[in-house]
């Protein structure tokens, strides 16, 4: 230690250089991620490899402390080699002394991560004593101090030690051979919404290879150490997450077939996204308290987004070049060619990969010519309040980014998605009436025909061509399933039919009522019915809930729509835009997970084009923010948030300026664009990411 005014301190200038190349060595590594090992003893190392005339000065508490708290600091590079953090090149007379300090911490084991709780590790100066002498100790300042509401810095280091267990245990039951299956699989685009599991498989993958390539155990516990620390969050957690579930599916053997379908009933959106059952009381209880640590009160109220929010475009319109000096004619826009009755054929198919780079920097106008399907729509939302804290995983106070987006496919495709997905016929049909409900309770959808034929799980085909192909929860095996009746195209009968829902038998402990949607097609005119079975728990026919009773004519669609029905705006006009029109882009935007310069690529790779005038006309609702997306300091109270995402509005509906076409990296464009340069206009085709 050192006295500032140099009173009683026979070396001041030996302590000014010792100190000076601690903070020095440490401020290389201050960015971390930085670790301790399990080592002892290093004040008696630091105190017996000094000169003997400089030892009588170091029998400072506060000194002796920092050796001992932080001196087995290290940082771990990409070989997994461990080097001190605090001891390297230093004064002459502590040369000795930093050598075998820097030997003791690196042949140690790691043993945890550095989590600063303070902006300066160690105590930098005493209180001034009677005489006015100030000490100086050991210490170093820290870049970024941990802050957090709820957890303290030996908390999280605490999850950090749980993160490495976890993963260590991971990566010795998942060998890199079968990690390489799943992300074959996952890449391969055979699974629903597999891009939500690729970025956990890539960095699982590239953990082993990296691992692979060490020498020694020692080198590939640091490494896992290391992965542990920066991964982002949840990713350490393999066993407990979706690419877990595949990860052991494929370790069973299990064909490929029922590992598809397992897969795609788990990332169902209704399932992956959706709370299940209302959260009990306790959770509502621990979100208020959450909520409230954290600031957060009103962070989860959300409106749709408009052009001044959005802070990253890959793409926006711009005005021609000025004419150039001389040119008669160079300030002219061409006419674009007039336009046939239907698209003309493309002039070029491209990758958006080659379409952005070639093509876009000389654009000055974009049209989207609109596809008849409504599944590609999406929006982008952001923070009602300017001032709400961040709660998703790619905004923080420093770097704001509080924009999300959601798919309009998201949800509304959940039936025909499960239906095919359990080998029913959804398309193609004269009727059909398909049942979809979330727990594991059996209900059963029933059609009794114009010739009195009752359809259902003890009769699934009847002689009037009517079947039922998808039967499901008889041992209540999925929180996703699905029914369906249908009679082929050209087979159903002339006629009355009767359809309800009924609860053969209970397989929650709970016995909640179930609430269930119901979506019948009568030649090509689709209605929507939700209900609830079970209220007072009944089962059997007592539960029995009628949903739509009907005169069919072959070919015809009915003459009076059912009022119960739930109004479903069709194809595009919920978004305010036309099938197979030409729509102007107002701007191209990579999804908000991919803004900035640290992307979370695990949310997937999408480019969004925005539409002139498009939005959505249901006003979003229950798509303010999805739980996978939230903060990890959220997750302990997804339940709730959940439930009170499933029926917030967005506001501003009517302001919304950031609406349009979505396209991943995970699926087929065929998305045709219209541009119109300063010397032509050109059709291309974009038909994939790359």
């Amino acid at each position: 230690m050192a006295n500032t005014d140099q009173t009683g301190s026979a070396e001041p200038d030996e302590f000014i250089g010792l100190l000076a190349a601690v903070q020095r060595r440490f401020a290389a590594h201050a960015q971390g991620p930085l670790f301790f090992t399990a080592v002892t003893g290093l004040w008696r190392i630091f105190l017996d490899n000094i000169p003997q005339r400089l030892q009588p000065h170091y029998t400072c508490n506060c000194c002796r402390h920092f050796v001992e708290r932080f001196g087995s600091l290290v940082a771990i590079d990409d070989a997994g080699r461990l080097s001190s953090a605090l001891w390297a090149e230093a004064p002459a007379d502590f040369q000795p002394a930093f050598k075998l300090l820097a030997a003791a911490v690196t042949a140690a084991e790691v043993s945890g991560v550095l989590i600063p709780a303070a902006s300066i590790l160690g105590t930098p100066a005493s209180p001034a004593t009677a005489e006015g002498k100030v000490w100086t100790h050991l210490s170093v300042p820290v870049p970024r101090a941990h802050s957090h509401a709820l957890l303290t810095a030996r908390q999280v280091q605490a999850e950090r030690k749980e993160d490495w267990r976890m993963l260590s245990r991971a990566l010795d039951e998942f060998p890199q051979s079968l990690v390489e299956r799943a992300h074959a699989l996952l890449t391969s685009g055979a699974l629903y919404r597999s891009e939500k599991c690729i970025g956990v498989a890539t960095w699982l993958l590239e953990l082993h290879q990296a691992l692979a390539a060490v020498k020694t155990p020692r080198q590939r516990t640091a490494l896992v150490w290391r992965a542990a620390a920066t991964a982002p969050a949840g990713f350490a957690h393999v066993r407990s997450s979706m690419i877990g579930s595949l990860l052991e599916d494929l370790t069973s053997g299990m064909d490929s077939a029922a590992i598809k379908r397992r897969f795609d009933e788990k990332m169902a959106p209704t399932q992956y996204m959706r709370a299940q059952v209302a959260p009990a009381a306790g959770n509502i209880a621990q979100a208020e308290k959450i909520i409230a640590g954290l600031k957060a009160t009103g962070a989860l109220a959300r409106r749709y987004a408009r052009f001044a929010d959005l802070t990253s475009f890959l793409w926006r319109p711009r005005a021609p070049q000025p004419a150039q000096p001389g040119s008669v004619f160079g300030h002219l826009t061409p006419r674009a060619p007039a336009q046939a009755g239907k698209l003309a054929l493309p002039q070029q198919t491209l990758t958006w990969e080659k379409f952005a780079r070639t093509v876009l920097p000389d654009a000055i106008g974009v049209e989207a010519q609109v596809p008849p399907g409504s599944e590609r729509f999406m929006a982008l939302v952001t923070a009602e309040s300017l001032d709400a804290p961040p709660i998703l995983q790619w905004d923080a106070e420093d770097r704001r980014n509080p924009l999300s987006w959601y798919y309009h496919a998201g949800i509304d495709a959940e039936m025909k998605r499960r239906v095919e997905g359990a080998g029913g016929q959804y398309e193609g049909v004269d009727i059909r009436a398909s049942l979809l409900w979330n727990n594991r309770n059996d209900l059963d959808l029933h059609v009794v025909t114009p010739r009195a034929e009752h359809i259902f799980y003890g009769h699934k085909r009847s002689a009037c061509g009517g079947w039922l192909d998808v039967d499901m929860n008889v041992r209540g095996e999925t929180t996703t399933p699905v029914e369906n009746i249908r009679w082929a195209r050209g087979a159903a009968p002339r006629g009355h039919y009767r359809i309800y829902v009924q609860n053969y038998r209970f397989h929650e402990p709970t016995q909640y009522p179930t609430q269930f949607k119901v979506e019948v097609e009568i030649s090509g005119e689709i209605y929507h019915f939700t209900g609830v079975v079970s209220p007072h728990k009944q089962t059997g026919a007592a539960s029995d809930v009628v949903v739509l009773e009907f005169d069919y004519e072959p070919g015809q669609r009915l003459k009076h729509p059912p009022r119960h029905a739930v109004p479903q705006p069709q194809g595009t006009t919920q978004w305010n835009v036309t099938a197979g029109a030409w729509a102007k882009v107002t701007g191209i935007v990579a999804s908000p997970n991919l803004w900035g310069e640290r992307p979370l690529v695990q949310h997937g790779r999408h480019t969004f084009f925005l539409l002139k005038d498009c939005r959505d006309t249901t006003e979003g609702l229950g798509r303010g923010f999805f739980t996978e997306t939230l903060r990890s300091e959220f997750h302990a109270i997804r339940a709730t948030l959940e439930a009170f995402n499933s029926s917030a509005t967005i506001a501003g509906a009517a302001e919304a300026e950031a609406c349009g076409l979505g396209m991943t990296d995970q699926k087929p464009w065929n998305l045709t664009l219209r541009v119109t340069t300063a010397n032509a206009v050109a059709t291309y085709l974009i038909d994939r990411w790359d």
